[in-house]
């Protein structure tokens, strides 16, 4: 007939064990353990009785380890170092400097300091696997609600108030023109210089509320702006001016990273496009928390608190 025991090991139990084991002596083995020696030998006991086997012989000559404590002891050494890796983890893990990163973020973030704030990261927590997913301000927010990523970083103001959102610097919208466009020559250019001209630009529906301040901003200067054709994300529309298509406005960061027969003039009066981190949880993930940090304190120091 097969024995089967049913029994639970405790972890302090087998540090007392092991504690004896090394030292054979029970006094000395309690005075390092901070216990009292009647409190290291109730423990030595009961972990005996769990196990089902006396592991310690004690009589006048001393302590001596049995044939079943022998057997035990490089395994409890096991148990006791396999747990210590597993408490330091979950440290590691609570404070962010171990575990997964899920970054959802827009084309315009990628053109910011985001791809090296990522890169820096990953060296600083080598331990953090960092998932990286492009996709647009909209679609951000609603994989934040689902779950799918841990935190976001994308273009206010959200659809979805009950976001949590840490505001970053925002991106100053700059004119891509043609090489060889009339405008080319001047250093800066104004709303009233694009009357007439073939505008390029992002349906409305991929941002409202910065698509009626561009808008505004022609009219304030009595324009009112031809729009020839929709185009998203801001580097497709980058590649349509250089094709001829029209001109259009992209963020300084895609400006910065230049793309052959399309110039780059700034626009007096022309509005930023807002940028923030987002996440869905009360608090940010653990790793998200230490990322956040790590951005707003090594990239983007004009960073905002978080409201």
């Amino acid at each position: 007939m097969i024995v089967k025991y049913d029994y639970s090991v405790d972890l302090r139990s087998v540090e007392c064990f092991v504690r004896v084991a090394e030292t054979l002596h029970f006094g000395r083995a309690a005075g390092e353990l901070h216990l009292s020696q009647p409190a290291l030998s109730q423990r030595v006991r009961i972990l005996e009785r769990d196990i089902g086997a006396v592991l310690l012989e004690r009589d006048r000559r001393g302590v001596r380890l049995t044939e079943a404590g022998r057997a035990f002891l490089p395994l409890a050494r096991a148990a006791i170092a396999h747990g210590e890796r597993a408490a330091e983890s979950a440290r590691r893990a609570a404070q962010g400097l171990q575990g997964r990163l899920r970054l959802g973020f827009t084309v315009i973030a990628s053109y910011t300091a985001l791809p090296r704030a990522v890169q820096a990261f990953r060296r600083m927590c080598p331990e953090v696997a960092v998932d990286l997913v492009e996709i647009n301000s909209l679609a951000v927010e609603e994989a934040l609600d689902r779950g799918e990523i841990d935190l976001g970083v994308l273009h206010p103001p959200l659809e979805r108030p009950h976001l949590r959102v840490l505001p970053l610097p925002a991106e100053q919208l700059v004119l891509a023109l043609p090489v060889g466009h009339r405008l080319a020559d001047q250093p800066t250019v104004t709303f009233a210089d694009l009357a007439e001209e073939p505008m390029l630009a992002a349906p409305r529906s991929v941002g409202p509320v910065l698509f009626d301040r561009v808008i505004a901003c022609f009219r304030a200067d009595g324009v009112e702006p031809r729009i020839v054709q929709e185009a998203t994300p801001v580097t497709t529309l980058a590649g349509l001016v250089a094709a001829g298509a029209g001109i259009g406005f992209v963020t300084r960061g895609v400006a910065e990273a230049t793309r052959p027969g399309v110039i780059f003039r700034e626009m007096i009066g022309a509005p930023a496009v807002p940028m923030a981190a987002a996440w869905a949880t009360p608090e940010p993930s653990p790793a998200s928390r230490q990322f956040i940090a790590f951005l707003t304190q090594n990239f983007i120091p004009t960073a905002n608190p978080a409201r």
